[in-house]
């Protein structure tokens, strides 16, 4: 029988209360990170679709504000994102008080997807629906949404790029209003099935040229059926995305089972990406009181190559100031806090093991050719009958570098983010440890620092 314990993360975005999954309208405004997400705040589970609200000025400490959307007669309100319209293209505010425009997916219940607006002139407190929505009609198809809009450099408007079943579809506005289809992309390039989901499109500067990224979550991602985010990389010709890198594998952003559905925030100085850390194969059934689901941390990303070939690189964000107090530990160090991080370097196979007082034990294991994270006996696991397989319980990365290694942990009372080899792949993993992890051991040639992190 499980003991009842509070799993809620400190330093990883919770809602107070209700259901949350993938995060939408991330925007950044006058010195606050506006995260927006969908919510369903009358239960555990999923449910009509709303949009929940927090904001944040590091990343690591959040505040909840009043539900920003709610369903209407053209359904509930499902994902998108969020444009900080300085420049008042839309018209709904002023050249003094720019607005914040929502782009979302009304979703009705007889399954008609379209996309709709709404604008706040209060830094994001309060939205008005524009009476023209839907301002993107259905084309025919399902699957017909996600739209996340950036703006165009090439053509000196807004663009958006939505999930249309196989691929994705472009459209371009200059006011947020009316928007014309400019291409599309996939599944040409793509090399596993499965229906995208919250695409994103955006560019990261690379020894002084852009270089764009195009992510895409995938509900059946993957021969082993997990969820999981997709990535390619090329160019943005005004019109659509161009894969001018292409990839004879898929190159997966997270190998873990618990991060999905992750964007950008638009705005922001960094590339800064976060996403939902659940997996819907068991997100309604975990062992939380009271509400369900949390964000993963957010990650600045940055684009390195390894072995001659462009691949994207993660950090953690917002933790800069607890890492900086990092001090060396011994073997089998007592650990005094739910919420720390470990940098850990070593070279050859090697074991790092995180326990607790009844035995329940979180596994990392790094060899030269792959790094695992094991959570088959990591806590409590009979709540799902996915959660509790070897498919869920075992998580591998395969290594792409060769030679000495190096990992960032980040563990948050019932997540795990995992950094392997300066960014270049990471895991993230939720377990459920029925008394709090206490003891760091390892086997192996190794070096750990550990930092705790007081949120």
């Amino acid at each position: 029988m499980m003991k009842k314990r509070d799993y809620r993360p400190k330093i990883h975005f919770s809602p107070e209360e209700g259901w949350m999954n993938d995060p939408n309208g991330m925007v950044y405004v006058d010195g606050v990170y506006h995260f927006f997400y969908q919510k369903y705040p009358y239960d555990t589970s999923w449910g009509p679709m709303h949009w929940g609200h927090a904001t944040s000025r590091d990343l690591i400490h959040w505040e909840h504000q009043p539900i920003a959307l709610y369903p209407d007669e053209l359904g509930f309100i499902f994902s998108g994102s969020a444009v900080y319209d300085t420049q008042n293209s839309s018209e709904y505010g002023t050249n003094e008080n720019p607005p914040i425009i929502a782009i979302y997916t009304s979703h009705h219940k007889d399954g008609l997807e379209q996309q709709s607006i709404a604008y706040s002139n209060d830094k994001g407190r309060h939205f008005e629906k524009s009476y023209l929505n839907p301002v993107i009609k259905n084309p025919g198809i399902s699957d017909f949404r996600d739209p996340k809009a950036f703006w165009n450099p090439v053509r000196r408007c807004w663009s958006l790029v939505l999930a249309a079943q196989d691929r994705v579809f472009f459209y371009a506005s200059q006011d947020m209003k009316n928007w014309e289809k400019t291409g599309e992309f996939g599944p040409e390039g793509n090399h596993v099935k499965g229906v995208w989901e919250c695409p994103d499109l955006f560019p990261i500067e690379y020894k002084g040229k852009n270089v764009w990224v195009l992510v895409v979550s995938m509900t059946k991602a993957s021969e082993d059926d997990h969820c999981k985010m997709q990535y390619f990389l090329g160019d943005f010709d005004g019109e659509k995305f161009l894969c001018t890198y292409p990839s004879d594998e898929p190159r997966w952003l997270d190998e873990g089972f618990d991060n999905y559905a992750a964007v950008t925030f638009q705005n922001a100085k960094d590339v800064l990406l976060m996403g939902w850390g659940m997996n819907w194969q068991y997100a309604a059934q975990t062992p939380t009181e009271g509400y369900c689901g949390q964000a993963t941390l957010a990650r600045k990303l940055s684009l390195t190559e390894v072995d001659g070939a462009l691949t994207l690189a993660a950090a953690p964000a917002g933790l800069e100031k607890f890492r900086h107090s990092s001090y060396p530990i011994e073997n089998h160090t007592t650990i005094r806090t739910e919420t720390f991080g470990l940098k850990v370097s070593g070279k050859g196979d090697a074991k790092i093991c995180l326990k607790n007082s009844v035995g329940q034990k979180l596994k990392i294991y790094v060899t030269d050719t792959k790094i695992t994270v094991d959570r088959t006996m990591a806590g409590y696991k009979e709540f799902s009958e996915h959660f509790m397989t070897e498919k869920y319980s075992i998580s591998t990365a395969a290594r792409k570098k060769d030679g000495a290694w190096n990992l960032e942990l980040v563990f948050d009372v019932s997540i795990l983010e995992l950094f392997a080899e300066d960014g270049v792949d990471a895991i993230s993993t939720v377990v459920y440890p029925e008394t709090p992890y206490d003891r760091i051991s390892w086997k192996g040639d190794l070096s750990v620092e550990l930092y705790e992190i007081d949120a």
